[in-house]
Formats: structure tokens, C-alpha cells, sequence
């Protein structure tokens, strides 16, 4: 398998490199009223209007300053998604989503079993385990739990 790795504040996350449509440099963001504070907002990307995640917000990190970079990750939609992904079970939303991050790192290989059930105090439902390279650890995202946890709060949060 191999997994596309990102950073948030110097810590490295990963999801599976068929996930991955392109990456890219940040772009204008509309904000949406009301959205969930961890969706930045909607981006136009060749016609295709795409949600706009912001992964620190997700892992509860600080906001990015004003004068930090960041890059954004365009993921696969279903009808984008390869065969080999679909066989893998990797699941993919009929939108197009985007991640925002900090940086891009790189591709790596690995076989399923080195990917470790995450530790017990890791409180996001969507970390989905974790890796041990040689030099550090990686964390696992499941986009299809991250993508869930946000529609199941905004539907909460639009209740109220």
C-alpha cells in the first residue's frame, strides 16, 4: 500500500496515496456562514466546486498565522476512483474535498500489518492507526470517518 504523507505542525499525517487526486498551492477560499469550524470553506477548482477541510482545526491544533504557508490536497472523487482502490475498500464522496495543510511530504510503501491501532489517548474518531518508520511515527486518517464526524456535526449543530 502506499500512503501520501502531509504535516501539521511538524507531525506527519497520512491516507492512502489513491486517495489523492493532485496536490496544489493554496487558493481563494469562500467562506460558507454557518459551516463547522474545521471547513474553511468552498474553492473552484477547473469548474468543480470542492469543500475546503482545514486539518488543523481538525486535529485541535492552533490556526495557521497569516504569514504561514500551506498546500492543499485535491482527493479522489468515486467516479475518479482506480480499481485497485476500490478492491482495497477505500471509499470516495461523489464531491470533490479538499484538505488543507501545512506541507506536502511524501509517498510511502508499506504493507498493511505495519499499520498499528491508534493510541488510547487519541481522542479523534477518525485517526485511523498509526505507522513506525524508522526515524518516527505517522498517523493513519480515514477520510470517510473524518467526512462523517463533519456531516454528523453540522446535521447536530443545524438541529439546535
Amino acid at each position: 500500500m502506499q500512503l501520501s504523507t502531509f504535516k501539521i505542525l511538524g507531525e506527519t499525517l497520512a491516507i492512502p496515496a489513491l486517495m489523492v487526486e493532485e496536490f496544489f498551492r493554496p487558493m481563494p477560499v469562500t467562506r460558507v456562514f454557518g459551516a463547522d469550524r474545521r471547513i474553511d470553506g468552498l474553492v473552484n477548482i477547473r469548474g468543480r466546486t470542492a469543500v475546503v477541510i482545514n486539518m488543523r482545526e481538525c486535529m485541535c491544533v492552533k490556526p495557521r498565522e497569516k504569514d504561514e504557508s500551506s498546500e492543499m490536497i485535491l482527493l479522489e472523487t468515486m467516479n475518479g476512483l482506480v480499481s485497485e482502490a476500490r478492491e482495497l475498500g477505500l471509499y470516495a464522496f461523489d464531491e470533490p474535498v479538499v484538505l488543507s495543510v501545512d506541507s506536502i511530504s511524501h509517498i510511502h510503501y508499506l504493507d498493511r500489518d505495519e499499520i498499528h491501532p491508534p493510541p488510547a489517548h487519541i481522542k479523534q474518531p477518525f485517526v485511523d492507526g498509526v505507522v513506525q518508520t524508522e526515524s518516527n511515527y505517522f498517523t493513519m486518517i480515514s477520510i470517510r470517518k473524518l467526512i462523517d464526524e463533519l456531516l454528523h456535526n453540522q446535521a447536530e449543530g443545524s438541529k439546535s
